[in-house]
């Protein structure tokens, strides 16, 4: 073949078949390559014309007079030369074909009227025929509502042949829609239009009266809450969506009653921080947990001062691989350190902690390190080789029933494994070590609450006396977080789902609970905070009561307590307390600027006093865990073992070791009212 057949060949390339080269060939082919163009100018121009020729039947009342013909000839040629390629030069075409809304028609309405209000301009000033004045106008509303009528018509055409619309009538399960606000329509539309979700909304339930017997959407407003037990049998709906993105924890309280009252589960959209960041997970409904019960406010960070005592620093975090120590690797990503050595003991944890962050976090520098905060040697080498500026301390051993059993390894990680992260971290040049503390550490009755206090101790006395280091050392105490490791949430649900009974070990026992998110952002803010000899308390709020908090839980699962799951005490645990405290009474509890924040300020203590007790310590490890019990009530002198008794029914109370101030109300500072949980 010679150069210039190919030549030709190449030129016939992208041709249509049947098309010869030449003008014929290129026109044709380039009227192939704009034919979706061409077909939405011939639209947009039979819909200015039409607009024309229906305002002119609207004047003339259906009967166009012979004489106006040729202004109405003379109109429309007018309109669609200068509307036609108006609109198409503002987006016609773009707007409203995939499903009009609102904004689309507030879009339309300008389009429409820039363009009428330009022809309206020609006609009435050239007036080279005459033109009536009410033409320009009702050809301009008319124009509109072409628009509209046509974007529906394709709308109702899509989903037909898609097959959705016949889909909805089969949906898996029928649903009323609680709030029919703008998340409630925009959640009801989502639903029609996919099926595959498997819900079919009904109508809305909403609380405003004014509301009730509208329409919204096509789905009727139908009743409130306190009218949903009928509401629900009348329409056989099986679920319940609350789609009240900003609701408060009381008012999810409060619906979540409703739909117990209804004998319905409920599910509902995502909070409304969320939503702003991803509005398309409106659709991704969830179960209500109690973290949405708790009524714990939003923490407003210093989100600049962490940035400045972290951003390009090495951050090591012991125990990262436990409920608070992860998260506290997670939260630190954002104020882009250097790099977060992540310590632990146990291995596979911590693997999974490393694939996480390889899917979620890839521009982060976590480094996990398999280690024991007990082994001085170890630790000092690896603050050396990588140069760590801030610890965060949460490794502990932390379940009080086991630590009762196991004295000895209590001790051994919690006391002498924080006094050897100090003197690691304090020989290293380390610029911060923040430890974390509990609640159990104040007046404790178990071996877990006094070997924290014992660290809190060791941590105390390290920023004062002889041989004082630039090490800044600070403690961190707060209670029980929601869903940790080894905690009562994971526990009760385990029991639920195998069809209980649900475990209670008194129904009066109490405890201050937050969650693992909030608690990790205080811990950073304290950081941030802190100076020295300090130990900050986290508000935690009022304390909640276990057997409310079981109860609650077993209502999410939509099930009701004492009837489908059993609720049954088994007294208080060795080691346990009724009640428990966040501060001493001879520690002073001072605000701080965070809200959220306190800091004790109590006597201080001599580094060589505690170092001298630490060496006894050692030499009573291997001996009778008795002899560790005693040493432990020589230096903390309101260690007070709890004794459990039995009483009738299964139920037990505490012993002389109870506190007798349950909680203090210095700190929260209002109602300390228990039943902050508890349902209608």
């Amino acid at each position: 073949m010679s150069d210039e057949e190919n030549a030709g060949q190449s030129a016939d390339e992208g041709l249509m078949p049947g098309q010869s080269r030449g003008y014929v060939g290129v026109f044709m082919h380039t009227m192939h390559h704009h034919q979706n163009t061409l077909l939405h100018m011939l639209v947009c121009a039979g819909a200015v014309s039409a607009g024309v020729w229906i305002a002119y039947l609207l004047r003339f009342d259906l009967q166009i007079p012979p004489g106006w013909l040729p202004g109405a000839v003379y109109a429309s040629v007018v309109c669609v030369a200068i509307q036609a390629p108006l609109l198409w030069l503002m987006g016609w075409r773009r707007v409203g074909w995939h499903g009009i809304s609102l904004p689309d028609l507030a879009i339309l309405a300008r389009m429409v009227a820039a363009a009428a209000g330009t022809s309206s301009a020609v006609l009435l000033l050239a007036r080279w025929e005459p033109v009536p004045r009410s033409v320009p106008i009702l050809q301009g509303a008319t124009l509109m509502a072409i628009a509209v009528l046509a974007r529906l018509g394709v709308r109702l055409w899509r989903e037909r042949q898609a097959g959705r619309l016949e889909a909805s009538a089969v949906a898996s399960k029928r649903v009323f829609l609680y709030g029919a606000g703008f998340a409630g329509q925009a959640l009801s539309r989502a639903l029609l239009r996919y099926p595959e979700l498997g819900y079919l909304p009904v109508g809305f339930v909403d609380d405003n009266e004014a509301l009730h017997g509208e329409i919204v959407h096509g789905l009727p407003v139908v009743t409130n809450g306190v009218g949903l037990c009928t509401a629900v049998e009348r329409h056989s709906v099986g679920e319940i969506l609350i789609a009240i993105p900003s609701a408060s924890p009381e008012t999810l309280r409060r619906l979540r009653t409703y739909c117990d009252q209804a004998g319905r589960p409920c599910k509902a959209v995502p909070g409304l921080a969320e939503l702003l960041q991803r509005p398309e997970r409106l659709t991704e409904l969830r179960h209500l947990d109690m973290a949405d019960l708790l009524g714990r406010s939003q923490i407003s960070l210093d989100e600049e001062g962490i940035r400045r005592k972290l951003s390009g620093q090495v951050v090591m975090v012991t125990g990262a691989a436990g409920s608070i120590g992860s998260e506290l690797c997670r939260q630190l990503v954002r104020f882009r350190p250097q790099r977060i050595l992540a310590l632990d003991v146990a291995e596979t944890p911590l693997f999974e902690l490393e694939n996480e962050f390889r899917e979620r976090y890839p521009c982060a520098n976590m480094l996990p390190v398999i280690g024991d905060v007990r082994h001085e040697r170890r630790l000092f080498a690896l603050l050396v080789e990588h140069s760590v500026d801030v610890v965060f301390h949460a490794a502990a051993y932390k379940h009080v029933p086991m630590m009762e059993r196991h004295v000895a390894m209590a001790i051994e990680n919690n006391v002498l494994g924080t006094y050897a992260l100090a003197s690691a971290a304090e020989q290293a040049g380390v610029r911060d070590v923040v430890m974390i503390s509990t609640d159990k550490a104040v007046r404790p009755s178990s071996v877990m609450g006094a070997t924290k206090r014992l660290a809190e101790m060791v941590v105390k006395s390290r920023s004062g006396g002889a041989g004082g280091s630039g090490t800044r050392f600070v403690s961190v105490r707060f209670g029980n977080v929601l869903g940790s490791n080894g905690s009562v949430i994971p526990i009760f649900r385990r029991q639920i789902a195998s069809g209980g009974p649900v475990t209670v070990t008194h129904p009066e026992m109490r405890r201050y609970f937050m969650t693992i998110p909030e608690a990790s952002r205080l811990v950073l803010q304290a950081m941030a905070m802190g100076e020295r000899d300090e130990i900050f308390v986290l508000d935690m709020g009022n304390p909640v009561r276990i057997d409310d908090l079981a109860r609650n839980l077993i209502r999410l699962h939509g099930l009701r307590p004492g009837r489908d799951i059993a609720v049954e005490y088994t007294g208080p645990r060795p080691g346990e307390k009724l009640f428990e405290e966040l501060y001493l009474h001879d520690e002073d509890l001072v605000r701080t600027v965070h809200e959220k924040i306190m800091v004790l300020q109590g006597p201080p203590l001599e580094r060589d006093w505690v170092d001298e007790r630490i060496r006894d310590l050692r030499a009573l490890l291997l001996g009778d865990p008795e002899q560790l019990r005693a040493w432990m009530a020589e230096m903390i002198p309101d260690y007070a073992p709890v004794v459990t008794t039995g009483v009738p029914g299964g139920r037990e109370r505490a012993g002389s070791g109870q506190a007798d101030c349950p909680f203090p109300r210095k700190l929260l500072g209002g109602d300390n009212s228990m039943d902050a949980l508890e349902w209608a």
